[in-house]
């Protein structure tokens, strides 16, 4: 019997963006200064240190057991520049020692203050994010990357669940094109009104509206198609599927992507205004409607 040779693994270069997991959560607490101490108690005793703080942020980094005391005693004499320099130099040396999927890098920032609480964003960044920044590695199997994604995923998960809040936007990576980036350019565009439905949409989930979160992503919807007509010049019809079918007969849509848009709108149309859903609907189908809308 002939010895096939094993195939080498496929390798990667993944970029930093796509290996820094991020989520959004509303909790209860409403001062800061309460959620920096509960962060900092849950995760000093497995050698996490305050990096850095402002504003309404902090950024807490993972340290070996070595090196922790002595930072930890900088921190406390205020001597951060010394600290942060100890930092560099142990990662340096150290962090081709440390298991590539490990947490060492999390944050979470105050956006916005609600009548009952705040919400906050978390981002976390694995060992593998900083042998990349650091030591410029750029080969990685894509076993590696997904676990190490996970790892992020569910260290985020159990740091917050000391607040039980609401996961409002799912810890996850986000997209290349940010959402800040993409209602820039709609703004760019003169767009500052479907800008406006989609904040309103945003909102709207934060405060358990989902159905009007939903019915908000279907008017920006709509004010999207409407620009459309406009800017190609072309007299509106009667409804949207129409609107859709004129674009498409003029070349500016295929009929694939007009057959998926039409579907899209209609089931926002029949879950958040005609009510045709056979449960309310939550969180997942009002993230899922504003996403697919930007």
């Amino acid at each position: 019997m002939i010895d096939m040779p094993e195939s080498e693994p496929h390798k990667i270069t993944p970029s930093l963006e796509s290996i820094t997991v991020r989520g959004k959560y509303r909790i209860p607490e409403t001062d800061f200064n309460v959620v920096e101490k509960k962060i900092v108690e849950a995760l000093s005793p497995s050698y996490w240190v305050d990096y850095e703080r402002i504003g309404e942020s902090i950024t807490l980094v993972k340290l070996g057991g070595k090196i922790f005391e002595s930072a930890r005693k900088l921190i406390v004499s205020g001597e951060m520049e010394k600290f942060k320099e100890k930092f560099r130099e142990f990662y340096a040396k150290h962090i081709t020692d440390v298991r590539l999927g490990i947490a060492i890098h999390f944050s979470i920032t105050t956006v916005d203050h609600l009548n009952k609480g705040i919400l906050v964003e978390v981002e976390c960044k694995p060992a593998m994010w900083y042998r990349i920044s650091q030591l410029e590695e750029t080969n990685f199997t894509e076993n590696q990357v997904q676990e190490a994604l996970m790892e992020c995923k569910s260290f985020v998960k159990r740091v917050m669940s000391i607040f039980k809040g609401k996961e409002i936007e799912p810890v996850s990576v986000y997209p290349i094109i940010q959402r800040t980036e993409i209602k820039s350019r709609l703004v760019n565009l003169g767009l500052k009104k479907i800008v406006s439905v989609l904040d309103k949409a945003e909102k709207h989930i934060v405060q358990n509206n989902f159905t009007e979160s939903l019915k908000s992503s279907r008017t920006a919807f709509e004010k999207t198609v409407d620009w459309q007509m406009k800017k190609r010049g072309l007299e509106q019809t009667n409804n949207y599927k129409n609107d859709l079918a004129r674009l498409r007969s003029k070349g500016y849509l295929d009929k694939e992507t007009e057959r998926l848009l039409h579907t899209y709108y209609r089931c926002l149309s029949d879950i958040a205004v005609h009510e045709k859903g056979e449960v309310e609907p939550g969180i997942f189908e009002a993230q899922l409607g504003y996403g697919m809308t930007l």
